[in-house]
């Protein structure tokens, strides 16, 4: 294959939120119950369709995975642990992800998604470079056990099909960045996570912490709420849980069940049980040395970052951006104000339910009319309480319910385009393709972007003709972006179906 042409400005290739968990066991050739990333062919000729479309139009690009590429939280524990060293808690939830653990972890995953790397060492192997950024669920990459043991998978990949020497060439061209990519003047691309208030990190920072012991870990200081929510309560409903979770989600997915799975509703509180059990254990245990020593390693990391990127003061502000007010005590109010409301919603419908129920019962017996008169109306009353009853139900079942706001979001990525002057912002995340337009500081539009997913999702309450699990991904040539899917059975991207809003003014988030 002919080298890219050096000249040619690169492109960009961005996906996001894969969320790849360990594939297939080997023991029943079935896909593991917390698997959600079923797409490993399709992946592949992704990936061969980028170097052919590249070649042909004698063009460069990186391919850019921002964040949620491994889902580590989102895992079974582990199926090769030795039993009798594991405690309870790790044979329920999991190991908590040390360094050593979380390149395991990655380990597995890879030796389970055999056609993402074949698609990642073509890439590799025809000369393009390959970008690899942290999410919330993969915050791990940052530490060097876990990009060593992505290489090792990739190399080996590119050594067995295209030969030693195709490894040798492949070796510089693959990278690993603890936060974003930067390009002055065209764009700025992250994750995300840190403008969502459940899902951010006070101490985004990591790669220095793969060396400190392993009990600083344990702690899981600094743990999201999403995350703690992720691994510890909606891991146990299974393979039904394939939209974004978050604590406002606790509603739809209540309601989604009552209509499709109720049985397991029974699971889903028996499931809290042991949740409330490791919110109390999180409360009860304060670990200031393990605060101080992270908070320490984002402070000396983003100094570094700041003076290597030559953003300086700018890359300061943008990570005071970030949203910190989520935290395993949040939690515990969250839910106690959810009891409290569905308590109390209870008991109000049911006082106003058996008022009117004895009142109508009273005015019935007040009637000087016979027994089979008054036992008719006694019965109509109670079939139109039931009705009632029913109607509340299947409303609250069916009707419509919050989903994550983009609003945070949109509003960072405004900031962002504001402080940096750049035309694309990109975040992932959300699992929402999305294009909003943003304003610069010299009065030019910009545009925040962002990727969706690889996988399923549950559709909009929009009608819109899209299909369920869209492949998107962001194109960047010169410094336009276009939101594009692809799509196997025609063999080539297209352009992401959107519905306009009731308005694309930035000043109206």
């Amino acid at each position: 294959m002919p080298a890219p042409d050096p000249s040619l400005q690169h492109e960009l290739v961005v996906v996001s939120d894969l969320h790849m968990g360990r594939g297939k066991n080997p023991e029943t050739r079935r896909f593991y119950t917390l698997e959600t990333f079923f797409y490993d062919e399709d992946f592949a000729l992704f990936c061969d369709y980028l170097c052919r479309d590249a070649t042909t139009r004698s063009r460069r690009f990186k391919l850019l995975f921002n964040g949620d590429t491994f889902d580590l939280l989102r895992i079974e524990p582990d199926p090769t642990a030795d039993p009798p060293s594991s405690s309870e808690r790790e044979k329920r939830f999991g190991p908590t992800h040390t360094p050593a653990q979380a390149a395991k972890t990655v380990s597995q995953i890879l030796a389970g998604h055999a056609g993402f790397v074949r698609g990642v060492a073509q890439v590799l192997n025809a000369g393009y470079e390959v970008v690899i950024l942290p999410g919330n669920h993969d915050i791990e990459v940052q530490w060097e056990p876990v990009q060593e043991v992505v290489r090792t998978a990739l190399f080996a990949a590119v050594r067995e099909r295209y030969g030693e020497n195709a490894e040798a060439a492949a070796t510089p061209l693959l990278s690993f960045l603890q936060w974003f990519y930067h390009e002055p003047g065209r764009c700025w691309i992250e994750h995300g996570c840190q403008y969502d208030p459940e899902n951010s990190f006070r101490y985004l920072l990591r790669r220095s912490l793969a060396n400190v012991p392993d009990n600083l870990h344990e702690t899981e200081q600094d743990l999201p709420l999403g995350n703690f929510f992720q691994r510890y309560l909606y891991n146990f409903f299974g393979h039904i849980t394939f939209i974004v979770p978050t604590s406002r989600a606790n509603t739809r997915y209540i309601k989604w069940l009552m209509v499709h799975e109720p049985q397991i509703l029974f699971q889903v509180a028996f499931s809290h049980g042991p949740f409330i059990y490791q919110i109390m254990r999180r409360l009860a245990k304060s670990h200031p040395e393990a605060r101080d020593t992270l908070s320490r390693a984002h402070e000396a990391s983003l100094q570094r970052l700041a003076e290597r990127s030559k953003l300086g003061l700018r890359l300061l502000a943008i990570d005071q951006l970030k949203e910190v007010r989520a935290d395993v005590v949040q939690a515990v109010r969250l839910l106690g104000r959810q009891a409290v409301r569905l308590v109390g919603s209870a008991l109000l419908f049911s006082g106003l339910t058996g008022g009117f129920w004895y009142l109508g019962l009273k005015s019935i017996d007040a009637l000087s009319v016979g027994f089979g008169p008054k036992a008719l109306l006694f019965c109509f009353l109670n079939v139109m309480i039931m009705a009632v009853v029913a109607g509340c139900a299947v409303y609250s079942a069916l009707g419509s319910s919050r989903t994550l706001s983009p609003r945070p979001l949109r509003r960072a990525a405004q900031r962002i385009a504001a402080i940096l002057d750049v035309p694309l912002v990109s975040f992932g995340h959300t699992h929402d393709e999305e294009m909003w337009r943003l304003e610069r500081p010299t009065g030019q539009n910009a545009w925040y972007c962002n990727t969706g997913t690889w996988i399923a999702v549950f559709t909009h309450d929009v009608l819109m003709p899209r299909e369920r699990v869209q492949y998107t991904f962001l194109q960047i040539k010169q410094n336009t972006g276009e939101l594009m899917h692809w799509t196997p059975g025609r063999g080539q991207p297209m352009p992401v179906i959107l519905l306009d809003e009731a308005s694309t003014d930035p000043r109206i988030p």
